[in-house]
Parts: structure tokens; C-alpha cells; sequence
């Protein structure tokens, strides 16, 4: 039996608006069976702070401060919380029930989280999925919040990762932190007080710790090299080098200009999983 071919695809370094765009491009390319499964690796132009479709911005985010360091702001179209994108790695993957996804919001995880674990095994760390629920206030920081479908090295979550369901395909976008930027990160969000903060960043270093505590020889190029190899190993399948369409790209950029270069926008009906 032949092995089923996917698309393994590194974007490079491009802005934060398009970044986004393009994971939305290639959703709505595969939802329309005009190209396979497709795991993408990429870069942030500037350091860049995600939000998650539904966060109050004006609640949690200082952007004022974000301005000041020139830190870009973006919306992503998954939920979940405030990602700071500096020195960390970001995937995203785009996969379908018929490409076979399991229903339901844990075992679609579950199933995909086998290979990030495996991408972690390549670089050396044993990982398991958290059996933490979320807790009832959780910071506007990704990596403050936990779930049930966390990745987690002994104790520390590693990985953060947010759905976005539309029709029979999936959307997980995903970040790894390669340094710690926590105290950076932190500066950029609203607290009542500077005590709240500082306590806040402390629980955070609790439970939260980058890729270099327990890897601390492993590159971006490294980590890219051991996702595209374990996210194979773990779906049977071969995820081999491609390049985005024409299409894609010129709907990346449609998107852009009418979307992600907002951070207002909240209107389509898409069923919407957070993950971190």
C-alpha cells in the first residue's frame, strides 16, 4: 500500500497580518479538495503578539506599550489566548475528517497531539498530554491557561495550541517557545497593579518553561526538521517539501487587506476550539 503524500511547507519569514491570512488561505483550499493536508512551519517579521479570535484587547493587551517596542498585534483565526512570538516556533496544520481526523473537539487533539510528541521524542524530550482543566480565570497569556489537551514535560507546559473547525476540516495553529520572553511578554498585558503582574508572571514560570530548560542545542531549523518528521511518523503518512498556489497566495493577501489587517472581526459562524 502506497504511503499517503502530504504537504509539508516553511513560509519563511513574512509580517504578522499575512502570516495569519495564510493559514486561512490554505483552510479554504483544502476545504474545497484543492490541496492535501498541509503542515506549515514560519517566521514573524517583527516580534508579534497573536490574540485569540474572541479576547478583549482592550481589556488584556496594553497596546500602547506594544507600539512603543514595536511589537505587531494580530488576531488569529483560532481561539484561545495572547501568544508572544519571539524567539519561539510556530506550526500550523490543516486536515480534514476525510483525511482521518477523529469527530469531536479531544480526540481531534489527542490525535494530532501524537505528532507533536513525537516531534518532541526527535528532539529528545518526553512529552505527555495534561490532564489539567482549565482554570475558571485564566490569563490572557496562552501559556498561563491550562487544558486537558496540554503538552507537558515533567510538569511544564510546552506546547500551545487553539482550533478552528470550519465545515469538515481543522485548523490547529501552535506555538513552542524556544527562549524564556515571559517577562517581556507580561510588560505588554493588563493587570490591575504591578503586585498582580509580578504575581502573575511568577505562576506562569511555575508551570510554563521554553524549549531550551530541557533542549537547550536545539535551533529553529532543528525543531522545524523534527516536526515535519514526527508529525509523518506519527499520521503514516509522508509529509514532503511543497510551496503555497498562486491561489493560495493571492487569497493570503485578499485576506489581509480585508481581514488580518484589523483586529476587528468576529462575524463568520466557525466553530471555534481553544487549546492554549
Amino acid at each position: 500500500m502506497d504511503t499517503l503524500i502530504y504537504r509539508y511547507i516553511d513560509t519563511g519569514i513574512q509580517d504578522a497580518a499575512l502570516n495569519m491570512a495564510i493559514d486561512e488561505a490554505i483552510l479554504v483550499h483544502h476545504i474545497n479538495g484543492e490541496v492535501p493536508p498541509t503542515l506549515r512551519v514560519f517566521r514573524w517579521r517583527q516580534p508579534s503578539i497573536s490574540l485569540g479570535r474572541f479576547q478583549n484587547i482592550e481589556r488584556e493587551i496594553a497596546s500602547e506599550i506594544c507600539e512603543q517596542l514595536g511589537v505587531a498585534l494580530v488576531r488569529r483565526p483560532t481561539g484561545g489566548r495572547a501568544v508572544y512570538h519571539r524567539d519561539e516556533f510556530t506550526y500550523s496544520i490543516v486536515i480534514g475528517k476525510r483525511n482521518g481526523v477523529p469527530a469531536g473537539v479531544i480526540p481531534a487533539y489527542a490525535y494530532l497531539a501524537q505528532g507533536l510528541l513525537a516531534a518532541l521524542r526527535e528532539l529528545g524530550i518526553q512529552a505527555e498530554l495534561s490532564d489539567e482543566r482549565v482554570r475558571k480565570n485564566p490569563s490572557a497569556a496562552c501559556f498561563a491557561s491550562s487544558t486537558q489537551a496540554d503538552l507537558t514535560s515533567d510538569g511544564f507546559k510546552l506546547v500551545g495550541s487553539a482550533q478552528v473547525w470550519k465545515d469538515e476540516s481543522l485548523l490547529q495553529q501552535g506555538s513552542l517557545p524556544l527562549k524564556d520572553r515571559a517577562a517581556e511578554f507580561f510588560a505588554m498585558l493588563r493587570f490591575p497593579s504591578e503586585e498582580a503582574r509580578q504575581e502573575a508572571l511568577e505562576q506562569y514560570n511555575q508551570k510554563t518553561t521554553p524549549l531550551n530548560t530541557f533542549a537547550p542545542q536545539a535551533s529553529w531549523e532543528m525543531v522545524a526538521q523534527a516536526f515535519q518528521y514526527g508529525f509523518s511518523e506519527a499520521l503514516g503518512v509522508r509529509f514532503e517539501p511543497g510551496v503555497l498556489s498562486a491561489e493560495e497566495w493571492a487569497m493570503a493577501h485578499q485576506l489581509v487587506e480585508e481581514k488580518y489587517s484589523k483586529l476587528v472581526w468576529r462575524q463568520e459562524r466557525v466553530r471555534l476550539v481553544r487549546k492554549g
